[in-house]
């Protein structure tokens, strides 16, 4: 019994630990939700990676100027020395005047081990790009600025999204639960023989037709959150939490008198700052294929050890004496003449160089362009939302008006249904405005550079 007891419990134990744990719901407002982009986003995080290797290019080319150890051993073994011819004399005062004898010049077995020291000296080039690794961080650091920037833009239109979606579904809810309840006194009137079958049945094709967008904009709002998630850099299976409603993150008062009043500074914006860090990075290229005109110098110690021995065994024998031999040295290298590829480099460094003035022209009026735009279609937004604002109370109060005389039998179900109709439609107006008003802020914002 306690072992059909213990097998017992043991089994629920397991099936419980493996029960996949719920992982951690996390809530945002609008604001926290882009700070958290800004820094768990995809795109981000591969920035992130980029100002990293920048970090580790300059490290490289710094270590070029650094002392560079090197170090060598060898084995070899001559399975048949070389011999040299030689005067007979030279081994035997006796032998005849020009005879010949051969002499093997080496033995069967040798090491040899080397250290060298190489260290740069003087290098033009060099200096210039350790001032090229400077820049390429401020490059590295902008592209991240600006990925951030889209970042933030994008977390912020995945949120108005899932509040767009969210608010579409309770629209359909209540005008599903309001309609609901007119089907049913509807029937009731027919049942009692005040009012037409047909007008139930154009009652409750409403209906179904309100049930069937329902169930599309849940499927919508369930989508609209994976899109945020994924926006946000979180795993798809995270529950979300949204702190901010549609009228918090609307609020057009404020939003107006902050953008509308906004001074437009192209020199402060992202894209134009990049293009100076571009125009920085081409300056030095021409400076640096004209510092490849001088020579360089360097230093070098090389120190190293062989032993020699007919026998394998003594080769190794770090215990006799190993014949050293120690060089220092420096060395100038100048290329004179290379032809005419060296002017054909500096000025195709030049050309580049202008290149980067002509597309930061460029970038300058495009950035004044696309500000101008973006400030009208955020006006042009604005008022539209007002607009549609003023049209969902009208449409509102029409359907309440018609509703009324349906059910003192003045108006038909039909002009009932136009009256519902029209109300939807300017409400879903009304929420398409809101999120063009939402989209033209944050494209304002972005041709703002914030």
């Amino acid at each position: 019994m306690r072992y059909t007891l213990g097998l017992m419990t043991l089994f629920w134990a397991t099936a419980l630990t493996a029960q996949p744990v719920e992982k951690e719901a996390k809530s945002f407002s609008l604001q926290q939700a882009q700070d958290y982009a800004a820094q768990h986003a995809y795109s981000v995080q591969q920035a992130q990676l980029e100002v990293q290797k920048a970090r580790q290019t300059i490290r490289q080319t710094a270590a070029r100027g650094l002392p560079q150890i090197g170090g060598s051993f060898g084995y070899s073994y001559n399975a048949q020395i070389r011999e040299q011819p030689v005067p007979a004399q030279f081994v035997d005062p006796t032998a005849p005047e020009g005879e010949f004898v051969t002499l093997a010049f080496g033995v069967a077995h040798q090491n040899t081990a080397n250290l060298q020291l190489n260290q740069l000296l003087v290098d033009a080039s060099y200096f210039v790009a350790l001032q090229a690794t400077r820049v390429l961080k401020e490059t590295r650091r902008l592209e991240k600025e600006s990925t951030e920037i889209d970042a933030r833009k994008n977390a912020a239109q995945a949120y108005y999204g899932v509040l767009i979606a969210r608010e579409t579904e309770k629209v359909l809810e209540d005008n599903l639960e309001n309609l609901r309840k007119n089907l049913r006194e509807t029937r009731q009137l027919y049942e009692k023989g005040f009012v037409e079958e047909q007008d139930a049945d154009q009652l409750e094709l409403l209906v179904n037709n309100l049930q069937n967008s329902l169930q599309n904009a849940r499927r919508q709002t369930r989508l609209a959150r994976q899109l945020l998630k994924f926006n946000l850099g979180l795993p798809l299976a995270t529950p979300l939490q949204l702190t901010d409603n549609l009228a918090t993150v609307v609020n057009p008062g404020n939003n107006e008198a902050l953008l509308l009043s906004d001074t437009f500074r192209y020199r402060d914006h992202i894209d134009y700052r990049a293009l100076r860090s571009q125009e920085r990075g081409a300056m030095l290229q021409v400076k640096n294929q004209k510092a490849k005109w001088y020579p360089t110098l360097n230093g070098v110690i090389n120190h190293g050890q062989s032993r020699f021995s007919n026998n394998f065994e003594e080769t190794f024998n770090f215990d006799a004496r190993w014949i050293p031999n120690t060089t220092f040295g420096v060395s100038l290298n100048w290329n004179i003449l290379q032809g005419l590829s060296r002017p054909a480099l500096v000025q195709e460094a030049k050309l580049d160089l202008e290149r980067v003035a002509v597309a930061k022209e460029q970038t300058t009026s495009q950035l004044k362009l696309q500000y101008q735009q973006a400030l009208s279609d955020y006006r042009q937004a604005l008022d539209n939302y007002r607009n549609q604002q003023q049209n969902v109370d009208l449409s509102r109060s029409i359907r309440d008006k018609t509703l009324r005389k349906y059910q003192e039998g003045i108006s038909s179900s039909l002009e009932l249904t136009q009256a519902q109709n029209q109300f939807l439609e300017t409400q879903r107006s009304y929420l398409n405005a809101t999120r063009a008003l939402l989209n033209a802020k944050e494209e304002l914002e972005n041709a703002l550079g914030q």
